[in-house]
């Protein structure tokens, strides 16, 4: 279930992004707009915190840099479904626990 819900996450809104961040109009708008760029600050910041988060837990695979990363190449939506995964992948095949 988590691999559909990062596969989802990064196809619908990521595709949705990219398709309008291609679109120079729609991104100088987004991006002048008040609303929009407090969600852009909002992400960022929950972004951070995650990944600090992550780094508190003591969780070394797949670790707080690989959560930055999953987060830059998609979304929220992409990066914590797809974390988690990637966690409980490693669980179920007996891997070293935190």
């Amino acid at each position: 279930m988590l691999a559909i819900l990062a596969t989802f996450g990064f196809l619908v809104p990521n595709g949705i992004f990219v398709y309008a961040s291609m679109q120079a109009d729609i991104l100088r708008v987004a991006l002048s707009n008040p609303i929009a760029l407090m969600f852009i600050i909002e992400a960022l910041f929950l972004m951070a915190l995650f990944a600090w988060l992550i780094h508190r837990s003591g969780n070394k695979y797949p670790g707080w840099q690989a959560f930055i990363i999953l987060s830059v190449l998609g979304s929220m939506t992409f990066s914590v479904p797809a974390y988690l995964y990637l966690a409980s992948r490693r669980a179920r095949k007996g891997g070293p626990t935190p």
